[in-house]
Formats: structure tokens, C-alpha cells, sequence
């Protein structure tokens, strides 16, 4: 995507900064599963660092999923902020050891950057340019829930006749301890062959 390709003659002594709201379907690679997010807020600003380039900045947006306990319809708001180091190649002066420095100073430079590679996570760039792309794409991958939930009390569904605990009570009786109900109840069949049904014309 052009607007995140950012050329590096165009990173001034005070930085790029980059506002933009973006299509996450301009993100997706080819050949790979879409993400139930359409839209993300990028805010950042990429510095120099001696030769290397330091990204900070908060991706926003909001993933539109169906709980997975109740099948409601459900948001999960995405707040997240980076702080990426972009080095050319795989290796640069300042991850190197210092060489020809007294033990003090070489102690507090290790330190020093030790505590700046717990912060700052590294990317590698070749080139002019630097695509923030195929991270971003990363970074909304890795923080999707693994499960979606309305809310961590959610109720779900009635396992005999599929009504959402979440709205009303049903009166169905059911042995919590030993629960042996069948799963293939009517109601709950129709709700569940539905969404296979959505998932197959998708």
C-alpha cells in the first residue's frame, strides 16, 4: 500500500508523521483469510536514529464478530501502540557490541541497550523505502481474540432449546453436574446450520 511506503528521503530531521485511515482489505496479502475488521486509524511518526529509523505509533479499530458463546452480534475495540526499530539488513552498528571502549562505558551501553530491544521491537528494511505494511497486517492478525466474547459472564445459549441466556430464562431443566441433553435439539440445529450455511457462501 503506497501511502505506507514511506521513502526515506522523505524522513526530515523531525520526523514523518503519518495519519491516515486505511482499508484494512488494502492491507490483506493475496491468498490469505480476510479479518472481520474493515477500518483502522494509523497515527504515527518515524524518526531517524542514527542510521537506523524509529517508528512510534497506535493503530485503532474495531473487529465485528458474532460471540462465540451466545452468537449476538459483538465489537472488540482494538487499541495498540508500537514502537518498531527499522535497520537495514539484518545487523547494524548500534546492535553490534561497541568495540574499543573502556569496561565502564561498555557495561552502560549494554545496558542501555538491553533495555532499549525490550522496548522496541526490530524490523528489517532493504532499499529506499519503508513498508509498514506487511506489519501492520501482522500486528492486526496477532491481536485478534482467539475467542470472541460479548462479555466474560456471557451465558451462551440454552443447550435444549437454544434460547439466549443473555435475554430471557427458559425452563428447561438441566443437570449441570451431569449434564447428558442431547445437542441436536431442534432450535439450536437451526442456528447452527445457519452459520455453516453463512460461512459456505462467504
Amino acid at each position: 500500500m503506497d501511502i505506507l511506503k514511506i521513502r526515506i528521503v522523505d524522513i526530515s530531521d523531525t520526523g514523518y508523521e503519518i495519519n491516515e485511515t486505511i482499508k484494512v482489505s488494502d492491507l490483506q496479502p493475496i491468498d490469505v483469510e480476510s479479518l472481520p475488521i474493515e477500518v483502522i486509524q494509523l497515527n504515527g511518526i518515524i524518526k531517524k536514529t542514527g542510521k537506523n529509523f524509529l517508528f512510534h505509533g497506535k493503530i485503532s479499530g474495531t473487529y465485528n464478530h458474532i460471540c462465540d458463546r451466545c452468537l449476538d452480534n459483538m465489537q472488540y475495540r482494538l487499541e495498540k501502540e508500537m514502537l518498531w526499530l527499522f535497520e537495514r539488513g539484518l545487523l547494524n552498528e548500534y546492535l553490534n557490541p561497541v568495540e574499543h571502549c573502556s569496561r565502564g562505558i561498555d557495561e552502560k551501553y549494554r545496558k542501555g541497550k538491553e533495555k532499549f530491544d525490550e522496548l522496541a521491537e526490530k524490523r528489517v528494511f532493504q532499499g529506499d523505502d519503508i513498508d509498514l505494511t506487511p506489519y501492520i497486517w501482522e500486528e492486526l492478525v496477532l491481536d485478534m481474540p482467539y475467542k470472541f466474547l460479548c462479555s466474560e459472564d456471557c451465558a451462551g445459549l440454552c443447550p435444549v432449546c437454544g434460547t439466549n441466556l443473555n435475554h430471557e430464562k427458559c425452563s428447561c431443566k438441566i443437570d449441570v453436574q451431569n449434564d447428558t441433553t442431547p445437542l441436536s435439539n431442534t432450535k439450536l440445529s437451526e442456528l447452527l446450520q445457519g452459520i455453516n450455511l453463512n460461512l459456505k457462501e462467504e
